[in-house]
């Protein structure tokens, strides 16, 4: 621009913008001076000449254009060629009736339908220690026979029928047993729970007491009073083995 030449921009008053664009006018949405029209699915903005906030705050949109209006006729900004195509004829609306939504009458939501879940096991899963054993109590005695008394005394077990149930860190290599990892949800390994909720929330909706394991396999839910369990000893091993 050479110096005091005019400012080209005191002179721009419109500018055809897209309509996902129009945003860009919150800046000025306080306005009235400022108003949209739209024609052919774009919008025209139109505004006193001068006002350089308004065409600021369009100048980052994509495919803007902006207008000037000398003599009747509108040109391209920087062109002495009238535009082939200029604002509509209108009065146009605030840019606040653009941008804020119409007014809507709210409607309640209607009762929720709740779809039961099964709860059950997948395969799947991070690898996990093992913390329970369920095995025969005939298996469970015959390992009580040779186990050394540390053996013994590093698990607690229960039993129901002819099914033990052991728990410990450092559980005994029985036939026909199925380990189980957790701490007060029991699921066997190479499983994870279906849905994978934490441990609170599934023995919520199992229905589990404080003073209650809950035992999760393919089968379903189980809730096993912690009371149950009991040292082990060789006595009880084989007492349990002739019950069962």
């Amino acid at each position: 621009m050479k110096p005091n030449a005019p400012d080209p921009w005191r002179e721009v008053s419109a500018a055809r913008v897209p309509l996902d664009g129009l945003a860009a006018l919150a800046p000025v949405r306080h306005r009235g001076d400022v108003r949209v029209l739209t024609a052919d699915g774009c919008a025209w903005v139109r505004w006193p000449a001068g006002e350089a906030a308004v065409a600021r705050s369009l100048v980052p949109v994509p495919g803007v254009a902006f207008f000037t209006h000398r003599g009747g006729t509108w040109f391209p900004l920087g062109r002495s060629v009238p535009a082939g195509d200029a604002p509509p004829d209108g009065e146009g609306v605030s840019v606040s009736a653009v941008l804020v939504p119409a007014r809507f009458t709210p409607v309640p939501p209607g009762a929720a339908e709740w779809a039961p879940v099964p709860l059950t096991v997948v395969r799947g899963g991070p690898v996990q220690a093992p913390t329970a054993l369920a095995c025969p109590a005939g298996a469970l005695a015959r390992w009580a026979d040779v186990a050394t008394t540390a053996e013994l005394a590093a698990v607690r077990a229960a039993r129901c029928g002819g099914r033990a149930l052991l728990l410990g860190s450092r559980l005994p290599p029985l036939p026909g047993a199925t380990r189980y990892w957790g701490t007060d949800v029991f699921v066997p390994l190479g499983f994870r729970p279906d849905p994978e909720l934490p441990e609170g929330a599934l023995r919520e909706a199992a229905g589990a007491s404080h003073d209650e394991f809950l035992l999760l396999d393919e089968t379903g839910a189980e809730l096993i009073p912690r009371s149950a369990f009991e040292p082990l000893t060789r006595a009880g091993a084989r007492l349990g083995a002739r019950i069962a």
